[in-house]
């Protein structure tokens, strides 16, 4: 599927969302936003993105992630 044809369903899900979808695609966005981006606000490497993804993946194996009851408890503070 296409870029156009996938922001096209996008907007769709979006117009038809309730509030807990809209607020989970807005976390999303806004984290891949910053994480694309250095402190500087120049572009992260492949390097770094790699590196990111190691470190996520070993942080995943260990046990240090959020379920999700605990995001959507965590949403319903916003």
């Amino acid at each position: 599927m296409g870029t156009p044809k996938i922001k096209d369903e996008l907007f769709q899900l979006i117009e038809e969302s309730d509030d807990r979808l809209l607020s989970l695609l807005y976390a999303v966005a806004k984290e891949y936003v910053r994480e694309d981006f250095t402190l500087a606000g120049e572009p992260l490497s492949e390097e770094q993105i790699n590196r990111r993804i190691i470190a996520a993946k070993k942080s995943i194996q260990s046990g240090h992630f959020t379920t999700q009851e605990d995001l959507e408890k965590e949403i319903e503070k916003w």
